[in-house]
């Protein structure tokens, strides 16, 4: 863990934000980000408790499966993470969505390098199928994260900081799926000016919680009970915002993709 959190007052430092991913941008079922807001007082307590676990267990770090699979054994700490301060923000893609909008020419780029032929990117046509194929899908992944993504961390600003000073919170998030400079870019034109991207998860206890919750919340949607339990028992009452109009949690990015279904099974969550 950085052990240099600044205190709010002294630098200004009135939260963090923590997230972590659970999906893959371009495969399976959904995309989720755990967005966790949290005073530097309580990111205190908040370490403590999973570096005892962490020492209670021998676990070499802290993730959802690591605590769903031994839940009997820790629960009293489990409960006691969970009865910190913390506020939770959760935002959800589906890659399928990202592929239709894709097939669909909604992006110009993509449908302009399909219709290349394969000579048009090198000359050595023993490479240009492969050199194709991976540079549209360079290309696809820029675009999710510059529109999908973007979206993602957006909606988190305005759900958790909207009207704080940008100086007086830093994000910090796990290792994204982009390059790293990407996403400092894209973070800092939403407005984002502190930002530091955890390469070491374990290293950092507001990281792993954002794992433990992106995970539940993924193995929610796919309907797991213990998931749903756990969702339901420890997960839901950090929640805020879930009658929202405007920015409603979970937050569904680009609802108009979603289908009456897919919107229906966001009720799981209330």
């Amino acid at each position: 863990m950085d052990a240099s959190i600044e205190i709010r007052g002294r630098n200004k430092m009135n939260y963090l934000i923590f997230s972590d991913e659970s999906g893959r941008w371009n495969e399976g079922n959904y995309y989720i980000r755990s967005w966790i807001r949290i005073s530097p007082e309580d990111y205190e307590l908040i370490s403590k408790e999973i570096v005892y676990i962490k020492y209670k267990k021998k676990f070499p770090e802290v993730k959802w499966k690591t605590i769903i699979n031994n839940i009997e054994k820790i629960r009293n700490n489990t409960e006691s993470l969970f009865n910190i301060e913390f506020s939770l923000f959760v935002t959800i893609s589906k890659p399928a969505h990202f592929k239709k909008r894709v097939a669909a020419n909604r992006y110009i780029i993509i449908r302009t390098l399909k219709n290349l032929s394969p000579e048009q990117y090198t000359k050595k046509e023993d490479f240009t199928a492969t050199i194709k194929e991976k540079i549209i899908n360079t290309a696809q992944h820029t675009l999710f994260s510059n529109f999908v993504e973007k979206r993602h961390i957006e909606n988190s600003k305005i759900a958790l900081v909207n009207n704080i000073d940008n100086t007086e919170y830093e994000y910090r998030v796990d290792s994204p799926q982009c390059i790293h400079k990407d996403w400092e870019k894209i973070a800092k034109e939403c407005g984002i000016v502190k930002l530091k991207i955890v390469k070491k998860s374990e290293e950092e206890p507001g990281i792993e919680l954002a794992d433990i919750i992106a995970g539940c919340i993924k193995d929610h949607l796919n309907n797991d009970d213990k998931a749903s339990e756990f969702y339901s028992e420890y997960i839901k009452k950090k929640m805020i915002d879930m009658t929202s109009r405007d920015m409603p949690n979970p937050n569904l990015i680009f609802i108009d993709d979603f289908s009456p279904e897919e919107k229906e099974k966001a009720n799981i969550f209330r």
